[in-house]
């Protein structure tokens, strides 16, 4: 009489195999909705050069936008500190890259000036340029 073995030897590291794949792939996927998760805040940015130099008196600063992502750009605002300068009445989008606007304050800028330029894109207000100019 013959007696039958059954053979359960490849079960085992087959049944391992496939319970490690299932595990990676749900640690993937688990990790990947937290990190997708996260950057759901943040919005674009636009890269725009600018140029900032000392107007015709000493109570204007020139503007000139020299390149970039002005797609979306309807305003120019530009600040000494906290203290807006008075609007350019020619800006009108769209704003031209090389055309220099000037912007006058109601009294004189002091040396060295902390100058801020903001933006207004389609998307919201962006700092465009932030430092600091020596005036003569």
């Amino acid at each position: 009489m013959k007696m039958q073995r059954k053979s359960d030897d490849g079960v085992s590291p087959v049944i391992g195999t496939i319970l490690l794949v299932a595990i990676t792939v749900v640690l993937v996927a688990i990790i990947s909705a937290v990190v997708m998760g996260m950057t759901g805040g943040i919005g674009t940015s636009h890269v725009v050069g600018v140029k900032v130099v000392q107007g015709g008196s000493d109570s204007s600063v020139l503007v000139t936008i020299t390149g970039g992502d002005t797609t979306g750009l309807t305003n120019l605002s530009v600040y000494n500190g906290a203290t807006p300068l008075g609007q350019q009445a020619a800006i009108t989008p769209p704003i031209v890259v090389g055309q220099p606007y000037n912007f006058t304050s109601t009294s004189a800028i002091s040396s060295p000036a902390s100058i801020s330029v903001v933006g207004t894109f389609a998307d919201g207000d962006q700092t465009i340029y932030t430092g600091t100019i020596n005036l003569a």
